[in-house]
């Protein structure tokens, strides 16, 4: 069963510092079978996106300290197998709040064509019905050589991605605490954040 999505929402606005977006948008993702706490608990490590993001092959610290505002991450896609370099990002953490499961991120430098982008990625309990839904809201600057509608499929393609190997971990989870004896709801949020089977 495939990771259900949902539409994608735009939103026009203007960010603290009073600046309008020319591209404002947030594309979601849901997750059924995963609370919001078991997805949090597996999605939380901003260093870790590579094991969740089918297109993201390595993500590691540049600098700073892992989860504190001001923390860069190196991220590198997944080579396309015709000669051309892998997409790459140098990405800083602004904000990261635990409670309210979200981060908040720049991208500073890339191979992309991307100028000024800021991205916030959430994780909330479905509004109906049970799981959860991740949420990637981004504005940016136009990206050079890509049309809009464009960024937003692949973002949210690889939103979509993320859900599913979310979903998948945490069934395979649940399937081997059954397996294990049985344990109980609150030892069943303790997951890692490794999707080797």
């Amino acid at each position: 069963m495939a990771a259900e999505s949902t539409d994608v929402v735009a939103d026009g606005g203007a960010d603290a510092a009073g600046k309008a977006w020319e591209w404002e948008e947030r594309v979601v993702s849901a997750v059924p079978a995963a609370s919001a706490d078991e997805a949090w608990a597996l999605l939380s490590d901003f260093l870790a996106f590579h094991r969740w993001h089918p297109r993201v092959a390595a993500c590691r610290l540049a600098s700073g300290t892992p989860r504190a505002p001001g923390c860069v991450r190196y991220c590198e896609g997944t080579p396309d197998g015709d000669g051309v370099p892998p997409d790459w990002a140098h990405e800083t953490l602004l904000e990261y709040d635990p409670d309210r499961r979200f981060f908040r991120y720049e991208m500073n430098d890339n191979n992309m064509g991307f100028g000024l982008f800021f991205a916030t990625f959430r994780v909330v309990p479905a509004a109906a019905g049970a799981g959860c839904e991740l949420r990637w809201e981004f504005e940016c600057e136009p990206v050079r050589g890509t049309p809009r509608e464009a960024l937003v499929a692949r973002l949210q393609a690889g939103l979509d991605g993320m859900a599913a190997r979310v979903r998948d971990h945490v069934l395979a989870a649940r399937a081997g605490s059954v397996v294990a004896g049985g344990l109980g709801a609150a030892d069943e949020l303790k997951l890692d954040n490794s999707i080797a089977v």
